[in-house]
């Protein structure tokens, strides 16, 4: 096969791939749960400001020796240290995050009101102290069993996107987390592959389908990537053409990482 021929394969590809009408002129791809969690980690690397870099291991319980189980415990399920917010956060509907999210989520709000839904936004940053004091809360005791239960939906203090600020947990007023999957609400944000939040900026934090990533899948938590990397995916090289293949039917200028050539992405799963 000749390289012209690849190459305009590739074209037809990316500009027949699904994608959703956004403002601003953007189409969004679908993504895999792979995918999302790799744009939220480009996201923390590249693009998101007001940031500051992982401290290290916090104490949890006070334990030394337990504290290093829970942190192999930890790592062992996917739990990465993240990084933490700085001090210009903003607050919507009386949760403190960041502004950028802050704006989504009230865009995100209204058009859900809109369409009859009234899921509301009930945590967003929180302190690695915070998550401290909510880790020892759901505790139950020190051996290995307990200590994976609790991992299963709490992160131990330094590990949790909430800390970024970009992190936005939904459930009903009067529900519970546990309960948002079977909403109407949660199915129509999850509706072609969440097209109106990615139309926010918002992608899902934790997905289905995506092992070893530290809790269990969330439906109720979505992080803010900006609508621009939703749209445009990761950089990267496709053929001989440079930036997001994603968004080679767009304008390269105005995604993250424009026409500057990077490595490939292991996700995308091109030689």
């Amino acid at each position: 096969m000749s390289r012209l021929l690849w190459l305009l394969m590739v074209w037809a590809m990316v500009l027949v791939a699904p994608g959703v009408a956004s403002a601003e002129g953007h189409a969004f791809p679908e993504y895999t749960g792979e995918e999302f969690v790799a744009l939220y980690d480009y996201a923390v690397a590249n693009t998101l400001p007001n940031l500051e870099a992982p401290n290290g291991r916090y104490p949890i319980t006070g334990n030394d020796d337990l504290d290093e189980r829970i942190w192999e415990a930890a790592f062992s399920r996917g739990y990465v240290l993240r990084p933490t917010a700085g001090d210009d956060l903003n607050r919507a509907d009386g949760v403190v995050m960041q502004p950028q999210a802050a704006a989504a989520w009230k865009g995100l709000k209204t058009q859900a009101r809109a369409a009859g839904m009234y899921f509301i936004v009930s945590s967003a940053y929180r302190s690695p102290a915070a998550q401290r004091t909510q880790f020892n809360s759901k505790l139950s005791g020190t051996s290995d069993t307990a200590i994976d239960a609790t991992l299963t939906w709490y992160s131990v203090p330094g590990t949790s996107k909430h800390h970024a600020g970009y992190a936005l947990d939904f459930r009903y007023r009067s529900g519970t987390f546990g309960g948002f999957r079977a909403t109407p609400d949660y199915r129509w944000l999850k509706d072609d592959n969440f097209a109106v939040p990615k139309s926010h900026g918002l992608i899902p934090s934790y997905p289905d389908d995506v092992d070893n990533q530290g809790p269990n899948p969330e439906p109720w938590e979505f992080v803010w990537v900006g609508t621009s990397l939703a749209a445009c995916g990761l950089p990267q090289v496709v053929a001989a053409a440079h930036g997001p293949a994603a968004a080679i039917s767009v304008d390269l200028h105005r995604c993250p990482g424009g026409m500057e050539p990077v490595a490939t992405p292991a996700w995308l799963g091109l030689p």
